[in-house]
């Protein structure tokens, strides 16, 4: 369904010729859920989606929001400082209950950046600061229109994989439990749920198993239940010394990088079937070797963008501070200059200096006394420098 009607084989709105350039169409397929607990602000956004020929329904309160997004709703316009459920928590709440379509767009008169963060850790999409300017609004909900086009291609693209993936899996049979574990390791986002879905598996083939998978804190080993006991830890330590394949009896281990299994319950009285298996097995572990590496990337790079906007959040803490301090400083000098000239000329009365002294000793003081001025004023540039820099530390971190 169609919020906005433009080719999406054209250029970017910033490049398009104003005659050329994308326009909203009326008559949407969704509406824009306005979000905002002052009926003033409601009433204007209001208008403007009605000048725009688009379709807006109204909330007053960011429970009235949870509960009306089971409309049709594809774009949420949600105020940040609200009575009761705020939008930072009430869009926290609607990405928890499951609404991962829906495009958030945050609007506040606070357009600070831990006001930003804050909206984007919460599950935001975009944020526009009050008053809203209706161009902006416009070129926003043309970003969020295309947002709900990919988010609405890649899911049919998504049902049509695991559709056809699930009619492989009838006709290839036992490889089709294999293709089923890939398609599950890529929602795993721990080790720990990834070593579940490998035990989920083989338990298909009625095999009991261990497995050990590692990463950046370690390795660590997993039965059917959940972590192992002592001695299972010994024979995953034990066979990560063996072969790539290795069968005894009724047991067999496999080994890459990241990941060891050890299943038993072979049925060795069907050779055939074993064999099958040690394929079925190998394709398996490997798999999981691979998503384990990516689990692991992933996890740093979650990590070094919590640690950039963590300094991003301290260093605006730092500079705010420095600039405190240092209006404080200028104020304080210019204080001291004052009261020392003036104390200085107080007392040429009873050292007997000659004028022509004293105008030397007040030219010093004055010459002195300027020279501080030139220093905060350097000081004042490296802070414009620093603020400068911290500004485009925030939009790289954003």
């Amino acid at each position: 369904m169609e919020l906005f009607d433009f080719d999406s084989d054209t250029a970017p709105e910033a490049a398009a010729p104003e005659d050329e350039a994308p326009r909203l169409s009326a008559g949407a397929g969704f509406a824009t859920l306005i979000v905002d607990d002052d009926p003033v602000a409601r009433m204007i956004l209001t208008d403007q989606f009605e000048d725009l020929g688009l379709r807006s329904l109204e909330a007053e309160s960011g429970e009235e929001c949870l509960a009306r997004l089971d409309e049709d709703v594809g774009v949420v316009l949600l105020d940040v400082n609200m009575a009761g459920l705020n939008g930072i928590e009430t869009c926290a709440r609607l990405r928890a209950e499951g609404h991962r379509r829906c495009q958030v767009i945050f609007i506040s008169a606070d357009g600070e950046i831990d006001t930003r963060l804050s909206a984007y850790d919460a599950g935001g999409n975009d944020f526009i600061v009050k008053p809203v300017d209706p161009d902006e609004l416009e070129r926003k909900l043309r970003v969020a229109q295309r947002a709900l086009a990919e988010f609405d291609t890649v899911s049919g693209e998504a049902a049509n994989a695991r559709q056809a993936a699930f009619a492989a899996m009838s006709s290839m049979g036992e490889m089709g439990t294999v293709l089923e574990f890939m398609r599950r390791s890529f929602a795993c986002g721990s080790n720990e749920e990834l070593a579940r879905a490998i035990l989920d598996t083989t338990s298909q083939y009625q095999l009991s198993g261990l497995v050990e998978i590692g990463g950046p804190d370690g390795r660590r080993g997993f039965n059917a239940n959940g972590p192992c006991s002592p001695l299972e830890h010994s024979i995953l330590e034990h066979s990560r010394d063996l072969q790539r394949i290795f069968q005894f009896s009724n047991r067999m281990v496999i080994n890459y990088p990241t990941v060891t299994l050890v299943v038993s319950g072979l049925p060795v009285d069907d050779p055939d079937f074993v064999g099958r298996l040690r394929d079925h097995l190998a394709v398996l572990a490997e798999a999981a070797d691979a998503r384990a590496r990516a689990i692991a990337v992933e996890r740093e790079r979650d990590r070094h963008a919590t640690a950039v906007l963590d300094a991003v959040h301290h260093l605006d803490e730092v500079i705010a501070e420095v600039e405190r301090r240092h209006a404080g400083n200028r104020a304080r000098a210019s204080q001291i200059s004052s009261e020392f000239l003036s104390r200085m000329e107080a007392a040429f009365v009873h050292m007997g200096l000659t004028e022509l002294q004293e105008t030397d000793l007040v030219e010093l003081a004055t010459q002195a006394t300027r020279g501080i001025a030139d220093l905060q004023g350097d000081m004042l540039a490296i802070q414009e420098q620093l603020s400068e820099a911290l500004a485009t530390l925030r939009r790289a971190a954003n």
